[in-house]
Parts: C-alpha cells; sequence; structure tokens
C-alpha cells in the first residue's frame, strides 16, 4: 500500500452515490453527513470499506428504513459512522460479526445473498490504516 492523502467527506459522497440505486431498491433513505477531513491510506481499500459498511446497512435494514453516513474530524483523528435502523444484530453476537464467514443467522441472511466476509475485510481494512472498528 502506497499511503496518499485520501478527502475521506469526497470519498464517502462518491460511495454513497454509487449505491443510491441499490437504497432505492431497498426503499432505504441513504444520506450523509460530512466534514471535510483527510487520512493517508489506500483510497481504493478505504472505498471497498466504506461501500461494504452502507451495503451491509441498506440490505439489512427494513422497508422505508434509513442509513446516515457521517465522517468527522475529532481529536486529530477521522471518525467514520455508518447508523441504520435496520434489522439489528443481537449482543451476543456482535463481538464476532468481525470474524471472517460468521453469519449471525444463515437462514435470514441466507435470502439477503453475501459470504460473511463483508466486515471481516472492513475490519482488516481499518486495521491496515492503523483505525478500529466496532458495532453497537
Amino acid at each position: 500500500m502506497q499511503p496518499v492523502r485520501v478527502d475521506m467527506a469526497s470519498l464517502v459522497e462518491e460511495c454513497t452515490d454509487s449505491l443510491v440505486i441499490s437504497a432505492d431498491k431497498h426503499k432505504v433513505s441513504l444520506e450523509t453527513d460530512v466534514t471535510p477531513c483527510t487520512v493517508r491510506g489506500d483510497r481504493n481499500m478505504l472505498y471497498e470499506l466504506i461501500y461494504n459498511l452502507c451495503d451491509n446497512a441498506i440490505r439489512y435494514n427494513k422497508e422505508n428504513g434509513s442509513v446516515l453516513v457521517s465522517v468527522k474530524p475529532r481529536d486529530g483523528k477521522v471518525v467514520l459512522k455508518v447508523k441504520d435502523t435496520g434489522i439489528g444484530i443481537p449482543k451476543e453476537h456482535q463481538a464476532r460479526i468481525f470474524e471472517r464467514f460468521y453469519r449471525t443467522d444463515a437462514s435470514r441472511n441466507s435470502s439477503k445473498g453475501g459470504s460473511g466476509i463483508g466486515l471481516s475485510i472492513v475490519k482488516k481494512i481499518m486495521e491496515d490504516h492503523g483505525g478500529q472498528v466496532w458495532a453497537t
């Protein structure tokens, strides 16, 4: 990875723009709240990180639900949040959702597609960039 300065506000806007059709298909509103900020990293990997988080938030949401993606500087760091009104993740599964191939409920998830590696990719990209990821 050759790190470059990445404009995270623009990257969030670009990524969410690419997911508008999917959000419309799932009847989910997709909003952003961005403040200009930059990080040093691999732009393509960071795009994939944002895309995976947003795609999950859309796919596992409720009809007429919403997804809010925000990125803001805070205490010398950049905080990216993806908040949704989706089906949720039971507390007993939250510690494991970033493991490869881990799925909380295979029967429920099979209708939504996916392989169970998206959040493990998110975790790896975040760690490669010196960050942390968690879910609540």
